[in-house]
């Protein structure tokens, strides 16, 4: 097994620092640094650049996972309208939760090179943060934060890893930036590590444990981003 699986399945976050000047939030610290950089040059230009979401555990994400599958949280479709699970076949409904909800262990926010970005002040006050395509799309209230990301942030090594370029089925998040180079090491890691992870995932409390377990080749080869 891999030195790294504890990290890439958000199980171990031993190497994982505060990003500076953003408490709460962890990141490995290159990410973390260079997320820092970026958001003081967010700032000279007038783009209050924050941090929605950045390493999220195992747990955390199995929390999300089973809330959905069980139907105690809505699982939405491409237009983000919620899908009645009850006509759904276990694939079906994994397929479903997977569009938008990364399976535990797989999630980038696990990596510690993710987050998912907005930008508090383009918003009017009370606004409440979705994370949805319109509030970054054109004329949606994060729409010049997607504008200053596009003209910025390879230049401190990001990427946005769920777009329409993508080769995966998932859903387009322009909110969610990765740091390329350590985020396509782990990457690599991850899809390295498909073996592994079937052994690991099978041991867990996982809702559709049964239907993932055999799902495994299929949601490595079309829902993770490389």
């Amino acid at each position: 097994m891999n030195s790294k699986f504890g990290l890439i399945t958000g199980t171990d976050q031993s190497e994982l620092k505060e990003v500076p000047d953003n408490p709460g939030f962890l990141a490995l610290p290159e990410a973390g640094t260079a997320f820092r950089e970026m958001q003081k040059a967010a700032e000279k230009d007038g783009i209050d650049l924050k941090i929605a979401s950045s390493y999220r555990d195992f747990q955390r994400q199995l929390t999300i996972w089973n809330a959905k599958y069980d139907g105690e949280r809505p699982v939405l479709d491409w237009r983000n309208r919620p899908v009645d699970i009850s006509r759904l076949t276990g694939v079906e409904l994994v397929c479903a939760i997977l569009f938008w909800s990364a399976l535990p262990g797989t999630s980038r926010h696990h990596f510690g090179t993710d987050f998912d970005v907005y930008a508090p002040k383009l918003a009017p006050e009370g606004y409440q943060l979705k994370l949805e395509t319109e509030e970054y799309g054109k004329g949606g209230v994060y729409h010049q934060l997607t504008g200053w990301l596009d003209a910025n942030m390879e230049k401190f090594g990001f990427f946005r890893p769920f777009t329409d370029d993508a080769k995966v089925t998932v859903g387009t998040e322009l909110w969610h930036i990765s740091y390329r180079k350590t985020a396509t090491e782990l990457a690599k890691i991850q899809q390295e590590s498909k073996e592994d992870f079937r052994k690991f995932i099978g041991g867990q409390d996982i809702a559709g444990r049964a239907v993932i377990t055999c799902m495994i080749d299929d949601i490595f080869s079309e829902f993770l981003a490389a």
